[in-house]
């Protein structure tokens, strides 16, 4: 089961349409349970959580729960949960409503499941 990690800043009242673009696990390669946290350096960043056909979250506020920069600790900071088939796209989108830059943390757990 792997986890990805990535880390990103983004400009002031920036958009990044899809932080998994590009990588390995921008489309599931099994059928899975995804568990997924988003962190933030500060407030301020809002996310839109997708994967295939399902959304789990349109423009929430990432909540940054700790001083230090971080990635989400598991299963505490895992609030996103969803059943993800076979090259459904993972969709991501970070937006800062700021006027600085500011970095996002995010975490993807990806658990295969029969099927």
């Amino acid at each position: 089961m792997p986890i990805l990690q990535r880390t990103d800043s983004v400009a002031a009242n920036a958009f990044n349409a899809n932080v998994w673009t590009g990588t390995q696990f921008e489309f599931a390669p099994y059928n899975a349970i995804l568990e997924a946290a988003v962190m933030g350096s500060a407030t301020g960043l809002q996310v839109t959580l997708a994967t295939g056909a399902d959304v789990l979250a349109i423009d929430q506020a990432v909540t940054p729960v700790r001083a230090a920069n971080q990635y989400g600790i598991y299963p505490d900071d895992y609030v996103f949960q969803d059943i993800v088939g076979a090259g459904e796209r993972i969709v991501e989108a970070i937006r800062n409503t700021t006027a600085g830059a500011l970095s996002h943390f995010s975490s993807i757990k990806l658990t295969p499941i029969g099927g």
